[in-house]
Protein backbone atom coordinates (compact mmCIF):
# COMPACT_ATOMS: atom_id res chain seq x y z
CA UNK A 1 0.00 0.00 0.00
CA UNK A 2 2.79 2.29 0.76
CA UNK A 3 4.10 1.81 -2.88
CA UNK A 4 0.68 2.03 -4.76
CA UNK A 5 -2.25 3.57 -2.72
CA UNK A 6 -4.75 3.95 -5.35
CA UNK A 7 -8.24 2.42 -4.43
CA UNK A 8 -11.08 1.05 -6.48
CA UNK A 9 -14.54 0.55 -5.16
CA UNK A 10 -15.41 -3.09 -3.51
CA UNK A 11 -18.35 -5.41 -3.04
CA UNK A 12 -17.96 -7.05 -6.76
CA UNK A 13 -18.38 -3.05 -8.00
CA UNK A 14 -14.86 -2.85 -10.00
CA UNK A 15 -15.55 -6.82 -11.15
CA UNK A 16 -19.35 -5.97 -12.60
CA UNK A 17 -17.49 -2.81 -14.13
CA UNK A 18 -15.31 -4.64 -15.79
CA UNK A 19 -17.40 -7.29 -17.14
CA UNK A 20 -19.72 -5.12 -18.65
CA UNK A 21 -16.67 -2.91 -20.01
CA UNK A 22 -15.23 -6.32 -21.27
CA UNK A 23 -18.90 -7.45 -22.86
CA UNK A 24 -19.16 -4.13 -24.47
CA UNK A 25 -15.58 -4.72 -26.30
CA UNK A 26 -16.55 -8.26 -27.28
CA UNK A 27 -19.15 -6.83 -29.71
CA UNK A 28 -16.67 -5.16 -31.70
CA UNK A 29 -14.72 -7.85 -32.34
CA UNK A 30 -15.77 -11.26 -35.04
CA UNK A 31 -15.80 -14.68 -34.70
CA UNK A 32 -14.52 -16.63 -31.91
CA UNK A 33 -12.30 -13.70 -30.68
CA UNK A 34 -16.17 -12.37 -29.42
CA UNK A 35 -16.54 -15.27 -27.95
CA UNK A 36 -13.82 -15.85 -26.28
CA UNK A 37 -13.85 -12.08 -25.02
CA UNK A 38 -17.54 -12.78 -24.17
CA UNK A 39 -16.64 -15.55 -22.20
CA UNK A 40 -13.63 -13.86 -20.13
CA UNK A 41 -16.48 -10.73 -18.89
CA UNK A 42 -18.69 -13.77 -18.06
CA UNK A 43 -15.98 -15.06 -15.72
CA UNK A 44 -15.89 -11.54 -13.45
CA UNK A 45 -19.54 -12.45 -12.68
CA UNK A 46 -17.95 -15.31 -10.00
CA UNK A 47 -17.16 -12.57 -7.75
CA UNK A 48 -20.89 -10.90 -7.26
CA UNK A 49 -22.38 -14.06 -7.47
CA UNK A 50 -20.11 -15.78 -4.83
CA UNK A 51 -20.87 -12.55 -2.59
CA UNK A 52 -24.72 -13.09 -3.30
CA UNK A 53 -24.61 -17.03 -2.30
CA UNK A 54 -22.64 -16.78 0.49
CA UNK A 55 -25.06 -13.73 1.99
CA UNK A 56 -28.12 -16.19 0.87
CA UNK A 57 -29.24 -13.71 -1.57
CA UNK A 58 -30.44 -14.53 -5.20
CA UNK A 59 -26.93 -14.38 -7.15
CA UNK A 60 -28.56 -13.58 -10.83
CA UNK A 61 -30.96 -10.75 -9.68
CA UNK A 62 -27.87 -9.04 -7.81
CA UNK A 63 -25.49 -9.65 -10.87
CA UNK A 64 -28.61 -7.94 -12.66
CA UNK A 65 -29.38 -5.13 -10.56
CA UNK A 66 -25.53 -4.62 -11.13
CA UNK A 67 -25.83 -4.51 -14.56
CA UNK A 68 -28.16 -2.47 -15.01
CA UNK A 69 -27.03 0.25 -12.13
CA UNK A 70 -23.84 0.23 -13.78
CA UNK A 71 -24.81 0.64 -17.45
CA UNK A 72 -26.35 3.85 -16.27
CA UNK A 73 -23.31 5.33 -15.46
CA UNK A 74 -23.17 4.18 -11.40
CA UNK A 75 -19.70 2.92 -11.79
CA UNK A 76 -19.28 2.73 -7.84
CA UNK A 77 -22.42 0.44 -7.11
CA UNK A 78 -21.70 -2.97 -5.28
CA UNK A 79 -23.50 -5.21 -2.68
CA UNK A 80 -24.86 -3.83 0.03
CA UNK A 81 -25.58 -7.35 2.46
CA UNK A 82 -27.01 -6.17 4.86
CA UNK A 83 -30.03 -4.80 3.12
CA UNK A 84 -29.71 -7.07 0.28
CA UNK A 85 -29.95 -4.67 -2.55
CA UNK A 86 -26.82 -3.13 -4.50
CA UNK A 87 -25.96 0.55 -3.90
CA UNK A 88 -23.25 3.32 -3.88
CA UNK A 89 -20.40 1.61 -1.89
CA UNK A 90 -18.37 4.65 -1.31
CA UNK A 91 -20.13 6.66 1.27
CA UNK A 92 -20.08 2.88 3.45
CA UNK A 93 -16.09 3.29 2.32
CA UNK A 94 -16.44 -0.17 1.12
CA UNK A 95 -12.56 -0.17 -0.88
CA UNK A 96 -9.91 -2.73 -2.50
CA UNK A 97 -6.20 -1.59 -2.99
CA UNK A 98 -6.04 -1.59 -7.10
CA UNK A 99 -2.71 -3.28 -6.75
CA UNK A 100 -4.21 -6.10 -5.05
CA UNK A 101 -6.95 -6.96 -7.99
CA UNK A 102 -4.53 -5.97 -10.68
CA UNK A 103 -1.88 -8.60 -9.73
CA UNK A 104 -5.08 -11.42 -8.87
CA UNK A 105 -6.77 -10.54 -12.39
CA UNK A 106 -2.86 -10.34 -14.42
CA UNK A 107 -2.03 -14.10 -12.41
CA UNK A 108 -5.49 -15.64 -12.96
CA UNK A 109 -5.50 -14.73 -16.83
CA UNK A 110 -1.61 -16.11 -16.97
CA UNK A 111 -3.47 -19.28 -15.39
CA UNK A 112 -6.16 -19.77 -17.48
CA UNK A 113 -3.71 -19.02 -20.73
CA UNK A 114 -1.44 -21.44 -19.58
CA UNK A 115 -3.88 -24.59 -18.75
CA UNK A 116 -4.98 -23.20 -22.27
CA UNK A 117 -1.83 -23.46 -24.13
CA UNK A 118 -0.86 -27.31 -22.11
CA UNK A 119 -4.17 -28.19 -23.31
CA UNK A 120 -3.82 -27.44 -27.13
CA UNK A 121 -0.40 -29.43 -26.71
CA UNK A 122 -1.94 -32.19 -25.71
CA UNK A 123 -4.61 -31.89 -28.09
CA UNK A 124 -2.03 -31.55 -31.07
CA UNK A 125 -0.36 -34.83 -29.96
CA UNK A 126 -3.56 -36.73 -29.12
CA UNK A 127 -4.21 -35.82 -32.81
CA UNK A 128 -0.69 -36.44 -34.32
CA UNK A 129 -1.07 -40.01 -32.16
CA UNK A 130 -4.52 -40.88 -34.13
CA UNK A 131 -3.19 -39.62 -37.91
CA UNK A 132 0.14 -42.61 -36.60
Amino acid sequence: MCRDSRIVPGAAATEIELARRLKEFSFKETGLDQYAIAKFAESFEMVPKTLAKNASLNAMEIIYSLYAEHASGNTKVGNDFEEGVCKDVSPMNIWDLHVTKFFALKYAADAACTVLQVDQVMFVSVFINLLT
